[in-house]
């Protein structure tokens, strides 16, 4: 054997043993390193127990103690070696027929002596939830407009919320709130404060781009941007009008009415 060969044969490639439990099933890889020569093919165990699919599973397998350590990643029913250590490429692989009996351990071409080291075995759920329909409460008149709220429940991964006009346009809105269930999922809330428009037509939309899933409500609130406070005091009625013109009118024959009352 050549030098680096006799090199990997004494220290050895060592798998470290990954005891984890994840819901109902463990990840299990020998105790003992695992050994190879430089050149050869080796393959690095790691089993589930109970041997349940790993195909629908998400397998991780990396490099312990370097930056950018993914040796192996297999996520969404395939491969995803797009950021793989640049010396691993080409020369990895699981075995996708054993994936079915809980089989996600590695196979690694042409060892190098560069290999050698520990490695760890990551299998764990990918889950996902698509929340609820968002909801919109309408908080009334503050800060000059209408304060609208959007609240949509159990997302997984946490969504993005954004408002819009009636013609699709991003509202500037306020900061996202997030809370979380005891299942870990999100509930996200978001206020955004409206003048008046053509239509006075918004929507909320919530989108998991991830998941490629969106949902979206819009709410019309038609003469509610036009709004008026009553104040009584000694020298009479004081009306302050906080909408727009649009409806002067109407504002002028209520403020009449009002007056009357008086």
């Amino acid at each position: 054997a050549t030098n680096s060969g006799c090199k990997i044969l004494e220290q050895g490639i060592y798998h470290n043993l990954l005891l984890q439990k994840i819901q109902l099933f463990e990840v299990l890889g020998p105790v003992q390193p695992v050994v190879a020569v430089a050149g050869e093919d080796v393959v690095l165990p790691c089993y589930l127990k109970p041997n349940i699919s790993a195909v629908d599973l998400h397998v991780e397998w990396i490099r312990v103690q370097i930056d950018n350590p993914i040796v192996h990643l297999y996520r969404d029913h395939e491969d995803r070696n797009e950021n793989q250590v640049p010396s691993y490429r080409g020369r990895t692989s699981l075995f996708p027929e054993e994936l079915k009996k809980g089989n996600t351990s590695l196979k690694l071409y042409d060892v190098r002596s560069s290999d050698d080291g520990p490695y760890k075995c990551f299998t764990s759920l990918v889950s996902v939830a698509v929340g609820t329909q968002p909801v919109i409460s309408n908080e009334g008149y503050k800060e000059g407009g209408i304060s609208l709220v959007c609240e949509s429940k159990g997302w997984y991964p946490q969504p993005q919320v954004v408002w819009m006009d009636s013609e699709g346009h991003s509202l500037p809105a306020g900061h996202t709130e997030t809370q979380r269930d005891s299942m870990g999922l999100f509930t996200v809330r978001r206020r955004v404060i409206v003048q008046e428009t053509e239509t006075n037509r918004f929507t909320c939309r919530v989108l998991q781009q991830e998941l490629n899933e969106m949902k979206e409500t819009i709410t019309n609130i038609p003469g509610e941007l036009h709004i008026f406070s009553i104040n009584k005091g000694g020298g009479g009625v004081v009306v302050r009008w906080h909408g727009g013109f649009s409806q002067c009118l109407l504002f002028c024959l209520l403020f009449v009415l009002l007056d009357a009352q008086f």
